[in-house]
């Protein structure tokens, strides 16, 4: 399973990832946390619950430049 998180507040000293939903593809979740970045800004990232290895974090300056906005 794969559960996109968002960072709670990125101004603060320590980063806290609220966990928002769970896919059961890496796919679905990278598809779902990029669309949930462009539409509210926030960094999101999919995490593997199985391997408790991120693999990936999504900011809005990469989901612009993979849109070539």
């Amino acid at each position: 399973m794969y559960t996109i998180e968002r960072l709670k507040d990125a101004s603060s000293e320590y980063e806290v990832w609220v966990p928002e939903i769970q896919y059961k593809t890496e796919f679905k979740a990278f598809v779902s946390a990029r669309t949930k970045c462009m539409a509210t800004g926030e960094t999101y990232r999919v995490f593997n619950t199985q391997s408790k290895d991120v693999q990936c974090v999504i900011t809005l300056s990469d989901c612009k430049t993979m849109f070539d906005l």
